[in-house]
């Protein structure tokens, strides 16, 4: 439990673990512009589904509390029978509870377009369904998730063209379903990789001192392990590197020379999503490697910018 755990906290649950079902608590949210909405954010630092959604919130200017959840024991979210992270509650004298990353990006950004809807009724648009993986396990995902809930007439103010639509939901789909898989096999690639991996994520993370000690060490040993077996689930390449490479070079080729962004001239939701998932890497060799041989550093500084803008 301590090694897995330390393991979701960069590795997302990439595939580690099943997810859960989960019972909305859904009630009324006041409008966001308003400042009485109060955004709580639940999560691991390092975890890259999680940092799609800092990247959605601060791109937005939506203040938001954190709370970093243990990896291992998860007291934090006790209140949840939902056991992932991110978990986001919106609460305006009553609770509203969103859960997965594309969830929570697609019924904000619903919200913060539409005013037609509250929040309650947006997230009533994205219900879980149960799933078979091909292991033959039950999990559950979320309908529509990567759909906006909007009318002809703010569809067409948000996507000009129709192109657009289908061009951001496919790439936000990518990332989750191809992009963040390649965040493991890739950080914890070698012994050395893998113990520098740890120390982040125990540095950046919640844990005890005696947790923090058995998952740098006991933790690096065993990712190494299962990266192997990530990267054989994957199908990848011997050198996962290229992989990598080949992933974000296909993003970049996907944006086009003419530009700046997926969205035109600011993000759209595909281009946080994917700068998201590459930004947990931060300070790792995968990363620095991933900047030198691919052609990802141009369109990456820009999005750095421009969410510090944001942020300021």
């Amino acid at each position: 439990r301590l090694l897995l755990g330390a393991a979701f906290a960069l590795g997302g649950g990439a595939g580690l673990y099943l997810a859960a079902r989960q019972r909305l608590r859904e009630h009324s949210a006041a409008e966001l512009p308003a400042g009485r909405l109060q955004l709580t954010l639940y999560q691991y630092k390092t975890c890259p589904f999680c940092s799609k959604v800092r990247a959605f919130l601060d791109y937005h200017g939506l203040p938001y509390e954190i709370v970093e959840v243990n990896p291992i024991m998860r007291k934090e979210i006790k209140f949840s029978s939902y056991r992932k992270v991110p978990i986001l509650l919106a609460n305006a004298g009553s609770p509203l509870q969103l859960n997965d990353s594309s969830v929570i990006i697609s019924a904000i950004k619903t919200y913060l377009v539409s005013k037609r809807n509250s929040l309650e009724e947006i997230v009533s648009f994205y219900p879980p369904m149960k799933t078979v993986t091909e292991q033959g396990k039950e999990v559950f995902e979320y309908g529509n998730k990567y759909w906006l809930m909007l009318d002809e007439k703010e569809t067409k103010r948000v996507y000009p063209v129709k192109e657009l639509r289908v061009e951001e939901m496919k790439w936000r789909k990518w990332a989750d379903d191809w992009l963040v898989h390649l965040i493991s096999p890739n950080v914890y690639r070698t012994p050395r990789e893998a113990l520098a991996s740890f120390d982040y994520i125990v540095r950046e993370g919640k844990f005890g001192t005696v947790e923090g000690f058995f998952a740098k060490y006991m933790g690096a040993v065993a990712m190494f392990f299962v990266s192997k077996r990530l990267k054989k689930r994957h199908h990848l390449q011997d050198d996962v590197r290229e992989d990598l490479y080949e992933a974000v070079n296909e993003w970049v080729k996907a944006i086009g020379k003419h530009r700046l962004f997926m969205g035109g001239n600011q993000p759209n939701l595909a281009d946080l999503a994917v700068y998201g998932v590459l930004r947990v890497m931060e300070g790792l060799e995968a990363f620095d490697d991933m900047m030198v041989h691919t052609k990802i550093q141009p369109w990456y500084q820009r999005m750095e910018e421009v969410i510090q803008r944001a942020e300021a």
